[in-house]
């Protein structure tokens, strides 16, 4: 459990650290808390290596697909550039991946809430104040996507992450 523990938290590290490595190739050792972790760049892939295992992050300006999301794209709506990517892991407990994007519409929120309800079912959680709808699904016994939508006043936030992999 310490394990996938550590793993869960590289990829928490993966935001703050890819800032660290900037653009171009570039390798830097960060200690931590948990020993040492190599983080390696290489034209937009980042790898963290520890003796726990490796994270591998690819940020684009390109959205995931739907398949590697787990949900439908809402139609029409926009990729925010940069909000997304793949990560995989890879340890003595097993491999994981994720991959996550933001999408905006100016769509209804209603309309993009009757959409997913219409594709996945029921939301989970609804927060008809705060305009807010989340669906959390198993696609299999090692995958889990969430889907939340959030009107922002004016436009409307779809973000789409997956998980999947032995944790």
């Amino acid at each position: 459990m310490k394990k996938a523990l550590v793993l869960l938290m590289l990829l928490g590290l993966v935001v703050s650290l890819i800032g660290l490595v900037g653009c171009g190739d570039k390798e830097e050792t960060i200690s931590t808390p948990f020993g040492d972790v190599t983080v390696e760049e290489d034209n937009g892939e980042v790898t963290y290596e520890t003796d726990e295992g490796d994270v591998t992050y690819d940020v684009s300006d390109e959205a995931p697909s739907e398949n590697e999301l787990g949900a439908p794209i809402y139609p029409d709506s926009e990729y925010v550039p940069g909000s997304g990517g793949t990560a995989t892991a890879s340890g003595p407990e097993g491999d994981f991946t994720t991959a996550g994007a933001e999408f905006t519409t100016n769509d209804s929120y209603d309309d993009v809430v009757e959409f997913y309800t219409d594709e996945l079912g029921d939301p989970l959680i609804e927060d008809s104040t705060a305009m807010e709808a989340t669906w959390m699904l198993d696609l299999d016994d090692e995958s889990v996507v969430t889907v939340t939508v959030t009107d922002e006043g004016g436009e409307v936030l779809i973000y789409i992450g997956r998980l999947g992999g032995e944790i």
